[in-house]
This record gives structure tokens, sequence and C-alpha cells, in this order.
């Protein structure tokens, strides 16, 4: 095999694997948001039931507080790896007849534009944020109800 098409096969198998990334970045976030909606549902289902307050909103409200950071902490780390996985690429491209990943993160600016390309993980931090947000409400609420 010459040297040229042992760059190619390296240049497949790391788009592969960045690819892969991609991928169980769409897995977790499926998984965080299935989880954080059936907490949801399960602290709607107990207030119905006529569950003290206090306590159960405190527990909803540090369970779904602590699952929105660890999702936040996981799509931060899917970031950084999806960033050590480019830089390669770039590289790689640069021995190669045209730097397809390259040109096009030229054409979206970098992500710099928002009106050309919105991160995607900025995207996707929102909703653990807004998550957060909710649960943490519950969590001072709990501790209010507590309190008086």
């Amino acid at each position: 095999m010459d040297e040229k098409q042992e760059l190619i096969e390296i240049y497949k198998l790391h788009a592969s694997l960045a690819d892969s990334v991609s991928r169980q970045r769409g897995t977790t976030n499926r998984f965080y948001i299935l989880l954080m909606s059936g907490l949801s549902v399960l602290s709607l289902l107990q207030l119905r039931n006529g569950v003290p307050l206090g306590g159960l909103m405190i527990g909803f409200g540090l369970l779904g507080t602590s699952l929105a950071v660890a999702w936040y902490i996981h799509i931060r780390s899917y970031r950084q790896l999806n960033s050590g996985k480019f830089k390669p690429l770039h590289e790689l491209e640069e021995k190669l007849a045209y730097p397809f990943f390259k040109r096009e993160w030229e054409l979206l600016e970098e992500g710099e534009n928002p009106n050309k390309y919105w991160k995607l993980t900025v995207v996707e931090t929102f909703v653990p944020i807004i998550f957060f947000s909710l649960f943490a409400a519950v969590l001072l609420i709990g501790i209010y109800l507590l309190l008086r």
C-alpha cells in the first residue's frame, strides 16, 4: 500500500471514529432526556398522591439538579473529545487532495456567526440548563415548605 492510500485509510478510520463519538453523544442526550422527563412525571404523580411536599420536593430537586449537572458535564466532555478528533483530521487533510472537514468548518465560519451556524454544543447545553433551573426551583420551594 502506498503512502497516499495509507493516509486515506487512516483518514477514513478517524472520520468514522469521530462520527461514532457524535452518535454516542446523541444516545447520551436521549438517555438524559428520557431520565429527566421520567423524573419530572414521577415527581408530578407523587404530588398528586398527597405525599408530603417539602421532603419530596427537596429529594426530586436534588436528584434533578444533580442529573442536569452530570448531563452538562457529559456534553462538554463530548465536545472536547470531538474537538480532539477533528484536529488530527484537519492535519491529515493537509496531505490529501481536498480538506473536506476544514473547508466545511470555514464555510460555517467556525461557528462564530450564529446566523450561519450555531454550534451544536451551545444548543445542546440549553436543555440541561433548563432542567437544572426547573429542578432548582423545585428544590427551593421544597426548602421553603419545610422551613415555614
